[in-house]
């Protein structure tokens, strides 16, 4: 019940450092996880990056192909 309820409602404290780090810039993964001093992209995208994109604070710039090697995420305005 906990970990669900971060995840839909409110924003949690991943989520928010990922916003923090990311200002006005649309940013590659890599970079986003460089700047949050994380190397582990699995626990990078459960943790960060999904939640962000589900709670729709953060988009991608290349939403067709999400496995795009130019793809990079901004946040949403």
């Amino acid at each position: 019940m906990g970990e669900d309820e971060n995840n839909k409602g409110a924003i949690n404290e991943s989520v928010q450092k990922l916003l923090n780090v990311m200002g006005n810039e649309s940013l590659p993964l890599i970079e986003i996880m460089r700047r949050l001093n994380l190397s582990h992209k699995p626990t990078f995208r459960k943790n960060y990056l999904l939640p962000a994109l589900n709670l729709q604070l953060i988009e991608m710039t290349i939403p067709d192909k999400p496995n795009s090697r130019n793809q990079k995420y901004r946040k949403r305005t």
